[in-house]
């Protein structure tokens, strides 16, 4: 999830009415099955984040010491129940996690939260070869463009005839987000789309006006990488 996006979940007090918070205070698994239940249970973090998604929050303890929270995210597709699975992997990952840091407290290094959240990108695998060159031809010959995101919602990748259809020329798109480096797509609507797209991992289609008169199609196809 891009820090952005995570932002309002970086600082969460004990008696806030989040899932972390819960799992924290009353040392038990909070599960969230999907939106309904999210503005159920908690509308405030649900007026911030109305996607398809799933969530598990549950404490760090080592023996009788609390140490903090962990909050996993499932996308959308998720099936409505945390399975046994699941579930003893995310326990012994929060006893695994509570030692870690007892131990790091013992040793006079104790793990301490920083200034800003640390985001962990995605291996990109192995370098260009063929046949990421020929994908690249394919790519390049689709009709309508293409263009790829990070996560963070900047784009790393633009087709020609992408860049035709947005009105802009490559060099200029790349490394920016839409809504900055395109005035016309600086609407709520489009960034909002982008994140449900991001959490939910979910296709989401959305029209936006090219001013002044051409409406655009976009279709959005996400991943644990990117869109």
């Amino acid at each position: 999830m891009p820090v952005e996006i995570a932002s309002p979940w970086t600082r969460v007090a004990e008696h806030d009415p989040m899932p972390v918070a819960d799992a924290v205070r009353e040392r038990r698994l909070v599960w969230i099955s999907g939106p309904e239940e999210m503005a159920r249970r908690y509308p405030r973090p649900a007026l911030v984040l109305p996607y398809e998604f799933s969530l598990a929050a549950a404490p760090v303890t080592s023996g009788s010491v609390l140490h903090g929270g962990l909050v996993l995210m499932w996308p959308g597709s998720h099936p409505p129940r945390l399975s046994r699975h699941e579930s003893r992997r995310l326990r012994a990952a929060c006893r695994e996690l509570g030692r870690i840091v007892r131990h790091a407290a013992v040793r006079g290094r104790p793990v301490l939260p920083g200034a800003r959240p640390r985001m962990l990108v995605p291996d990109p695998g192995r370098d260009a070869g063929p046949e990421e060159r020929a994908a690249l031809g394919f790519v390049n010959r689709l009709p309508g463009g293409a263009c790829a995101l990070d996560l963070s919602g900047r784009i790393t990748f633009v087709t020609p005839a992408a860049a035709e259809l947005l009105g802009a020329a490559a060099a200029d798109l790349l490394g920016g987000l839409p809504w900055e480096v395109l005035p016309w797509m600086d609407v709520p609507e489009v960034e909002d789309r982008y994140r449900s797209a991001v959490i939910s991992r979910q296709p989401v289609r959305f029209t936006a006006l090219r001013p002044p008169d051409r409406w655009l199609s976009f279709e959005l196809y996400p991943d644990r990488s990117g869109i």
